[in-house]
C-alpha cells in the first residue's frame, strides 16, 4: 500500500476518536483531564506564561496582532516580487548592504512563508474569538494562547535566519540547512499548534452539553491538519517519503488554510446578519467534503503512478463541491439581511470573499491539474492563482478579522468603519484585478515560448508592470487595516456592557437574608446608595426608595418590571407567531452554538420590534433569564422562564 495511504489512515483514526470524545464527551475523566489541561497551558512552560496578561481575548488579539505584521511585510514582498519580474535589476541597489539577487527566488520564498504565516495567524485569532463564545467568553487560558502566538513567530523567523546564521560560523550543507529549516518550520510549529488545540478543546469543554458550532469544528480540523500535516513533511524528508511530504504540504497549506477561513466566516456572517447558518445540510457537506478531497491550491507534482494520480484528479473535482457549498451557504446567510451586510465592513468583507472563492477554486482547479500530474505547461499560471486566491480571499478574511473579531475580543469598537470599508474595496480590486493581470502576462508568455519566439521579456513585462502597479492597491489596503487594528487597540471606545453603579436611588431597604452586589446593581442600587437591614424607610418626597427582600430567587419575576415587559412581549409574539421556544431559540441562535448571548439576544428582540434595549438593560435582561449563571442561556433555561411568565408567576405567589 502506498505511504499515502497509510498516513491518510492514521490521521482520520486519530482525529475520529477526537472528534467522538469532543461530541461525548469523557465522562468522570473531564475534571481530571481539564485540570492537567490547565497544567500544560499553564504551569508546564516553567512560569514563562505568568509574563502575559490572562484578560478576555488577549490572547486572540495577539494572535491578529502578529498576522497582521507578517501580512504587511508579505505586501511589500508581493509588491517587490511582481516589479522585480517587470525589471529584473530593480533591487540592484541592495547589493551595498549585502543583498545577492538573483532570478528573484530568495523574494518568492519571503513571500510564502510571510503571505502563508501571515494568514494563518490571522485565521486562527479570529476563529479563537469564536471558540472563546463556545466557553464563558474567553478561552481557558488566554496567557498561553498570547504566549503560542509570539513562539509560532519566533519559530518562522528562526526557520528563515538560523540557517544563513549558523552557515556563517561553520560549513553548513544545503542537506543540513534543509533539515533546521524544516525542524522549526515544521516539527516545532506543530507543537506550538498542539498547545492551541488543547487550549481550544478546554474551552469548547465547557458548553454544558451543548452541540459544537461549525465554526469550531472548522477550527479543530483546522487546528488538526496543521499539527499532523506538518510532522508528516518533516518525518517524511527524515524518511525520503515524497508522498508523505507531499501529503503534509496539502493537509498544512490548503486544507488548514480552507478550514480557517470558513471557521471566521461561518462565525463572523451569521453574527453580523443576525440570522441562523442558511442551510446545516449545506454547512455538514461542506465540512466532511473538504477534508476527503484534494483542494485545487497550492498543489506540487505528485510522485505517484496512474492510478493515484486518477484518483487524485477526482478528488480534486470533487473538492469544488465543499468550496461551493460553504461559500453559497454563507452567501444566502448575508442575504437574508443584507441591510446588515453592508453596514458592517467585516461581514462585507467575509461575504465577498465567498463571491469570489468559487472563482479562484474553479481557476487553481484548472491550473492545478496541469501541475499535479506533472506536465508542468500551467506552473507560473498555478502559482499565479495560489497567490491572488491568499491575497484576495484570505486578505479580504483579515478584513473580517479585524473588522469583527478584533473588538468583540476587547470590547471595543472598530477604531474606523470607513478605513475597514475602505481596505475591503482596496483589498479586493488590488487582488482581482493583479491576478487578472499577472495571468494574462503568464498565458502570453507561454503562448510565445509556444511559438518559438524569442522576445518574451519585453511582452510580459508589461503585464508584470500593470500586476505591480495594481497589487500596489491592494498592499495600501493592508497597511490601512493594519493602522486601524492598531487605532483599535490603543484607541477604540471601550464597550461597557457592565450594569451601571450609578443611581438616583439614595436608600434600600432590605429584609434580613442573603444577597450580592450583583443583584443589588440590577435592581438599580448604585455605589453611593444607603443600604438599610431590617427596617422601613420614609419616603421624604421626591427620593426613590425600594423595600424588597434581599433573599434573591430565580422566580422573583416582578422584581424586574423592565425585564418582565419584554418576556411577556416576547410570549405574545410567539403566540402570535405560532412559533415554538424551540423554533425561535434556533431561529437567535446564529453561530449554531446551542447559547444565546446577549448580542443574540439584543438582535432578536430588536428583529422581533419587541424593544430595542440598550447594553446595560440587555445585561439585566440576561442575568435574569440566565438561571445557571454561565452568562448566557440555554434552550431550557428561555423555555422555564417564559414558561413563568405565561403562568403568572409573581412575588404575590
Amino acid at each position: 500500500m502506498e505511504a499515502v495511504f497509510f498516513a491518510l489512515i492514521f490521521f482520520f483514526t486519530v482525529v475520529g476518536f477526537a472528534t467522538f470524545y469532543v461530541q461525548r464527551g469523557i465522562g468522570n475523566m473531564a475534571e481530571p483531564m481539564r485540570q492537567f489541561g490547565l497544567f500544560l497551558l499553564n504551569k508546564a512552560p516553567a512560569g514563562i506564561v505568568d509574563l502575559f496578561n490572562d484578560e478576555k481575548g488577549s490572547g486572540s488579539k495577539t494572535w491578529m496582532n502578529l498576522g497582521m505584521i507578517w501580512l504587511t511585510f508579505a505586501a511589500i514582498g508581493t509588491f517587490l516580487a511582481l516589479w522585480h519580474d517587470y525589471d529584473g535589476s530593480a533591487l540592484d541597489t541592495l547589493a551595498s548592504i549585502g543583498w545577492e539577487y538573483d532570478d528573484g527566488s530568495a523574494l518568492n520564498t519571503f513571500v510564502d512563508v510571510t503571505l502563508m504565516t501571515g494568514l494563518i495567524s490571522v485565521l486562527i485569532g479570529g476563529a479563537l474569538v469564536a471558540v472563546a463564545r463556545a466557553g464563558a467568553g474567553s478561552l481557558a487560558s488566554e496567557a498561553n494562547a498570547s504566549l503560542t502566538a509570539i513562539l509560532f513567530s519566533v519559530l518562522t523567523i528562526s526557520s528563515m535566519l538560523l540557517p544563513t546564521i549558523i552557515g556563517l560560523l561553520i560549513d553548513l550543507s544545503a542537506a543540513n540547512e534543509a533539515l533546521i529549516q524544516d525542524l522549526f518550520m515544521h516539527a516545532l510549529r506543530s507543537f506550538i499548534i498542539i498547545a492551541v488545540m488543547i487550549n481550544a478543546l478546554l474551552t469548547i469543554a465547557q458548553r454544558k452539553g451543548e452541540i459544537v458550532s461549525a465554526s469550531n469544528w472548522f477550527m479543530f480540523m483546522a487546528l488538526a491538519s496543521f499539527i499532523f500535516g506538518s510532522q508528516f513533511r518533516f518525518f517524511g524528508e527524515l524518511a525520503n517519503s515524497t508522498q508523505t511530504v507531499w501529503l503534509g504540504e496539502r493537509m498544512s497549506q490548503s486544507w488548514t488554510l480552507i478550514a480557517l477561513i470558513f471557521a471566521v466566516a461561518y462565525h463572523v456572517v451569521p453574527r453580523a446578519a443576525s440570522r441562523p447558518i442558511w442551510s446545516d445540510s449545506m454547512t455538514k457537506a461542506s465540512l466532511f467534503l473538504l477534508f476527503f478531497t484534494l483542494p485545487p491550491f497550492m498543489l506540487t507534482t505528485a510522485d505517484a503512478g496512474t492510478v493515484l494520480e486518477n484518483l487524485g484528479a477526482i478528488l480534486m473535482t470533487l473538492a469544488l463541491l465543499p468550496i461551493l457549498a460553504g461559500s453559497v451557504n454563507i452567501i444566502m446567510t448575508s442575504l437574508s439581511n443584507a441591510t446588515g451586510i453592508v453596514s458592517r465592513p467585516g461581514a462585507l468583507a467575509a461575504t465577498l470573499a465567498m463571491v469570489f472563492f468559487p472563482l479562484f477554486a474553479i481557476g487553481g482547479y484548472f491550473t492545478s491539474l496541469d501541475v499535479f500530474i506533472g506536465l508542468g505547461a500551467l506552473n507560473d499560471m498555478a502559482t499565479t492563482v495560489d497567490i491572488g486566491f491568499m491575497w484576495t480571499v484570505g486578505g479580504l478574511m483579515a478584513v473580517a478579522c479585524v473588522a469583527e473579531s478584533y473588538p468583540l475580543a476587547g470590547d471595543r469598537q472598530l477604531a474606523s468603519s470607513s478605513s475597514a470599508s475602505l481596505s475591503t474595496m482596496m483589498i479586493a480590486f488590488g487582488g482581482i484585478t493583479s491576478t487578472v493581470a499577472k495571468l494574462m502576462g503568464d498565458f502570453t508568455e507561454k503562448a510565445l515560448l509556444d511559438s518559438g519566439s524569442e522576445d518574451i521579456v519585453m511582452t510580459d513585462g508589461g503585464f508584470s508592470l500593470t500586476a505591480a502597479v495594481l497589487f500596489y492597491v491592494g498592499s495600501i489596503g493592508i497597511i490601512l487595516l493594519f493602522l486601524n487594528l492598531i487605532r483599535t487597540s490603543v484607541g477604540g471606545m471601550k464597550v461597557d456592557t457592565s450594569v451601571p453603579t450609578t443611581s438616583d436611588i439614595s436608600q434600600y431597604s432590605m429584609q434580613p437574608g442573603e444577597s450580592s452586589i450583583r443583584k443589588l446593581l440590577q435592581r438599580g442600587v448604585g455605589v453611593d446608595t444607603i443600604l438599610v437591614v431590617g427596617a422601613d424607610v420614609e419616603d421624604g418626597g421626591g427620593m426613590t426608595i425600594i423595600d424588597v427582600s434581599s433573599t434573591l430567587h430565580n422566580d422573583e419575576i416582578d422584581e424586574f418590571p423592565v425585564e418582565k415587559n419584554e418576556l411577556e412581549m416576547l410570549s405574545d409574539y410567539l403566540a402570535k407567531k405560532d412559533m415554538s421556544i424551540f423554533e425561535f431559540f434556533r431561529s437567535i441562535d446564529l453561530d449554531d452554538s446551542g447559547l444565546i448571548d446577549g448580542y443574540e439576544l439584543q438582535q432578536a428582540l430588536r428583529s422581533a420590534e419587541i424593544a430595542d434595549l440598550p447594553p446595560w438593560d440587555i445585561a439585566k435582561l440576561m442575568e435574569f433569564i440566565d438561571l445557571d449563571g454561565d452568562g448566557r442561556v440555554n434552550l431550557p433555561e428561555l423555555d422555564i422562564v417564559i414558561a413563568r411568565v405565561r403562568s403568572g408567576v409573581s412575588e404575590e405567589e
